[in-house]
């Protein structure tokens, strides 16, 4: 499912990448309230992350699926 079109935040990589850098950013910042909301953020960066890790399993697992049937169904 890799594009080379696709923006980092539709991919699980580019989600850990945001996830990484808003992490970095909350643990140089003097202010509470602003750390606080890098933390938020690398928190949903992260579930999005793990939300298109399992979609693209589940992707994965029917294309190979269908792909199973198509030789099963061209063998028998």
């Amino acid at each position: 499912m890799s594009s080379s079109k696709r923006k980092p935040e539709d991919s699980a990589d580019g989600c850990r990448a945001f996830e990484a850098s808003d992490r970095e950013r909350a643990s140089e910042t003097p202010n509470a309230h602003i750390r606080a909301t890098f933390e938020r953020s690398a928190e949903a960066w992260s579930a999005r992350a793990g939300l298109l890790e399992r979609l693209e399993t589940s992707f994965d697992a029917r294309r190979k699926s269908k792909g199973q049937a198509v030789e099963d169904g061209q063998n028998g």
